[in-house]
């Protein structure tokens, strides 16, 4: 038999045809009668096939920078921007919505949640050596303790990691805090992928919430005040989460208003907690690192035994 004749090669061989011989178009590739990407009929604006658009556009200089580039980086065309407002005026209705099918207009969760925790990254670091500064200035302020002592060092590194990478643990703790969410939303019907999804829409908008409140004291450069900023970021983000959960648990209607809120206040709070034993746990996983790193410490980290009392 021959083997040109099996239709999976004879489909390669005509796709290979076709990718080699292109088609000739006109040279602004203006009303095409079938799609320039599979060969399907047009029947409207888009491929009903594959889905490419059925006008293409000859690539120009113009259209590459006003078009394709910002689309490709920004998708400005109505997702990114759209989908911020909506965060901002109505969280819980939007995610609801996207979760019901209403999709065509909201940028995608994951990318939403990577591309802004990307920007607020990038714009964290252009002050990240003052914020360190000021944490590490706030933080032996209320230790009090030697430069040299243990947990000086230790919680030295620890704001060091964090500056460095400030949201890093956000990104790590999203599955647990998303687990900790479902538990009280379930009675709302959502399960736990849905709730996970709402958790990138809540924490790429909470990154930029977040940085708003840090920046007018990074612009300011005031040590004093960056300490401060980095405490009040858990305002906005219990009464964030708090605003964004009651609006999602409107899905169950057995539930009063005040059982709405308390249960979203619940969730608020548990991912506090998640955070708080998150970060007790790294310390101590830091705490074991340094002491095997500078073994001079851990003497001074023991508690001195108390001097016998000397005998008549």
């Amino acid at each position: 038999m021959d083997l040109i004749t099996t239709p999976d090669i004879a489909t390669w061989v005509t796709v290979a045809e076709a990718e080699a011989a292109p088609a000739t178009l006109p040279p602004d590739h203006a009303h095409p009668t079938a799609c320039l990407d599979c060969g399907t009929a047009l029947t409207g604006k888009f491929c009903a096939h594959c889905g490419q658009p059925a006008n293409t556009h000859r690539i120009t200089l113009k259209h590459l920078l006003l078009h394709d580039l910002p689309h490709s980086v920004w998708h400005v065309d109505k997702g990114l921007a759209y989908t911020f407002y909506q965060m901002l005026t109505r969280p819980g209705l939007t995610i609801r919505g996207y979760l019901a099918g209403q999709r065509t207009r909201q940028f995608r969760p994951v990318s939403y949640l990577l591309l802004l925790v990307g920007i607020s990254a990038l714009v964290m670091s252009a002050f990240q050596l003052d914020l360190q500064h000021a944490m590490m200035a706030a933080q032996s302020a209320k230790a009090g303790a030697p430069p040299e002592a243990l947990m000086s060092v230790v919680m030295d590194r620890y704001l060091t990691t964090t500056v460095k990478h400030p949201y890093l643990m956000q990104l790590v703790l999203m599955p647990l805090n998303s687990l900790v969410a479902w538990w009280l939303l379930r009675r709302a019907g959502y399960n736990y992928a849905e709730v996970l999804l709402a958790n990138c829409f809540v924490g790429g908008t909470l990154t930029v919430l977040n940085l708003a409140v840090m920046l007018p004291a990074l612009l300011a450069g005031n040590r004093a005040f960056l300490g401060l900023a980095s405490q009040l970021v858990f305002i906005p983000t219990v009464v964030y989460t708090l605003w964004v959960n009651a609006q999602l648990l409107l899905a169950a209607p057995a539930l009063t208003a005040a059982k709405r809120y308390l249960r979203a206040l619940g969730i608020s709070l548990l991912q506090i907690v998640v955070l708080l034993v998150a970060a007790v746990v790294c310390i101590a996983v830091l705490t074991v690192q340094v002491l095997n790193e500078r073994p001079d410490l851990r003497k001074a980290a023991l508690p001195k035994k108390p001097q016998p009392a000397a005998t008549r």
